[in-house]
């Protein structure tokens, strides 16, 4: 029987920020304890969702009951939310050091000063780092290539990872060493349980999209292409867009909708048994993001039974067979074009349909949570 470990996850962001990493994070920290690990979250994301940050959706926040979260107080970006303090490694490493984990795993984003704060601490005590991309590098590749040219932060973890091969390579690229894939992972069970999704109606097709309402998820370019394939689709049919997740973006993209004639909801930031059945009650799951890490939100959608429409990014590619439960694209117009062929055509939404729900998606909890187990015990074996 193998010898269960201490497990310390590093999270600049956690519950109950909203985001799709922060709850993976919680779900992996369920999953791990659930395998009867000690878990432990470390994060700086306070607990009140006041002091996150006025620009900063939030979720009511349910208490961990199998794992302990540990919440280290920092000084913040105004508005953003994010840490800055230069107490911060120091109390990160306090931390590691009156718990003593088997292994630290770090999970950084964009800008992680957090992220690398912790790694500096796990490092400078000995103990065994796993580091996580969650993001692509994108225009912030510089920032990452000066950081580790001055400090060789990249060759403190035993692992790194990305969460898609893309992800991967471009840290790779970076740090000049090898990386392997840590991907994402959701509860399939729980997201397809229940009634399955209705079926489409057929003189108009709803689209459902969950994000945070960012420039860089890009919702103006999705209402634009909504837009577009609204021109060519047959008189009396129509389509409409539901937008689920908040942010700084949501009143321009209000006002573009409108100023569009795009049919729009935007229901804000939800639980995600209300998500779920947003979900169920949609048509088709609309992706329009350029440079998606993973794709967490399709992820969930596919698991729910609805085909996706996406860019052929991140781990897409493997969690939406192309033209069996979806279809992805590789430009704007693509996208529109597919959206015009699915009004056009039933059957082949139908199809889809039926695709995605005969077909589910890869990435179970299951099976991602024991690719973790292994990559654990290899950061850990290296350093005995």
């Amino acid at each position: 029987m193998e010898v269960q470990l201490k497990i310390t996850l590093l999270a600049e962001y956690y519950l109950p920020r909203l985001g799709g990493v922060e709850f993976m994070i919680d779900d992996l920290a369920r999953t791990l304890a659930d395998r009867r690990h000690e878990v432990r979250v470390l994060t700086t994301t306070p607990e009140s969702s006041e002091e996150q940050g006025a620009r900063v959706p939030s979720v009511p926040l349910l208490r961990a009951e199998d794992f302990e979260v540990v919440r280290i107080s920092s000084l913040r970006v105004p508005m953003m939310g994010v840490p800055i303090s230069p107490l911060l490694p120091r109390r990160l490493r306090e931390d590691l050091i009156e718990w003593s984990p088997d292994v630290v795993h770090v999970h950084a984003s964009i800008a992680s000063a957090g992220a690398l704060a912790g790694g500096w601490a796990a490092h400078s005590l000995g103990l065994p780092l796993v580091v996580t991309f969650h993001s692509t590098l994108g225009r912030h590749k510089w920032v990452y290539e000066l950081s580790h040219a001055l400090t060789r932060w990249g060759s403190w973890p035993q692992v790194v990872a990305g969460v898609s091969p893309m992800v991967a390579d471009g840290v790779s690229r970076v740090l000049d060493r090898p990386t392997t894939v840590l991907a994402n992972g959701v509860d399939i069970g729980w997201w397809s349980e229940g009634c399955p999704a209705a079926s489409p109606a057929r003189n108009f097709i709803n689209l459902v999209t969950v994000q945070r309402l960012k420039h860089r998820k890009r919702g103006s370019a999705l209402l634009e292409v909504v837009a577009a394939a609204k021109k060519n689709i047959p008189d009396g049919h129509t389509l409409r867009v539901t937008f689920v997740g908040d942010g700084p973006r949501r009143s321009a993209l209000e006002r573009q909708a409108y100023r569009l004639g795009v049919e729009a909801k935007f229901l804000g930031a939800m639980p995600r048994e209300a998500v779920r059945e947003v979900l169920r009650n949609s048509d088709v799951f609309i992706l329009p993001s350029t440079r998606e890490a993973f794709g967490l939100s399709a992820l969930e959608a596919r698991a729910v039974g609805l085909p996706v429409v996406a860019f052929r990014t991140g781990s897409l590619p493997e969690i939406v067979p192309d033209g069996v439960a979806g279809l992805l694209v590789d430009t704007d117009q693509e996208m529109a074009d597919a959206l015009t062929r699915l009004a056009r055509d039933r059957g082949l939404l139908l199809r889809l349909r039926e695709g995605s729900v005969r077909n589910p998606p890869p990435f179970d909890w299951p099976l991602v949570v024991e690719e973790h187990e292994r990559i654990y015990r290899e950061a850990s074996g290296s350093r005995g």
